[in-house]
């Protein structure tokens, strides 16, 4: 009898996911799905090493640090290796990036690959402007390699790690509020929750992960 006990669970599961993220404003036109987006997020986050990148002349704090350091849960932890950008190489490009800190302070040349466009306090996606200190966002690039999660006020909360970001290729936070994708906060924490038990179950399938 227990042996049926789990698929049904996991089936279930994976009925309630669809059921929610069926309600829910997903990513905007052109942007990857949710269950392609989950594994490539797996993907970053597999690598031995991460370069963080932060803006010239930002010091990053040790709390922001651990946060960013304990995104990862199902896994050994990666390595990270903190740049300023002007420090970048050529050889740098070759690793997952990780974007991190205000994006106005950062140069834009890393940026042309996103949807959102910098301003001088903030940043601007669609036509709207954010630019309060708690505006913030959380973006992967297509090929699963560059990871950006800027926010506008160095002492704002990281809000990517509070809702545990990763369902989406896109959000757009506002505090602690969601302004992309458009759902409702209860149904975004329950998504969320779902994301990150389907995220562990698909990491677990991963020969690499079971070693460790």
């Amino acid at each position: 009898m227990k042996r049926f006990i789990r698929p049904l669970f996991l089936a279930s599961g994976m009925l309630l996911l669809l059921s929610l993220s069926s309600k829910a404003t997903n990513n905007p036109d052109g942007f990857v799905t949710m269950d392609k987006n989950i594994r490539q997020m797996i993907s970053f986050y597999d690598s031995d090493t991460i370069i963080l990148v932060i803006p010239d002349h930002y010091r990053i704090s040790e709390n922001d640090m651990n946060e960013i350091r304990n995104f990862v849960f199902w896994k050994q932890k990666p390595e990270y290796i903190v740049k300023c950008e002007s420090e970048l190489n050529d050889s740098d490009l070759r690793f997952n990036l990780h974007f991190f800190g205000p994006c106005y302070r950062f140069s834009g040349a890393h940026f042309s690959g996103t949807p959102f466009a910098v301003s001088e306090k903030g940043f601007t996606f669609g036509g709207t402007g954010f630019t309060q200190p708690e505006d913030a966002f959380y973006f992967m690039n297509s090929s699963g390699n560059r990871l950006y999660t800027c926010r506008n006020g160095e002492n704002t909360p990281l809000s990517y790690t509070r809702y545990m970001a990763g369902a989406y290729q896109l959000y757009i936070f506002s505090g602690e509020r969601i302004v992309v994708p458009a759902l409702p906060q209860e149904t975004e924490h329950r998504i969320a929750s779902m994301i990150w038990f389907h995220t562990g179950r698909i990491a677990s399938q991963n020969p690499k992960n079971q070693t460790e």
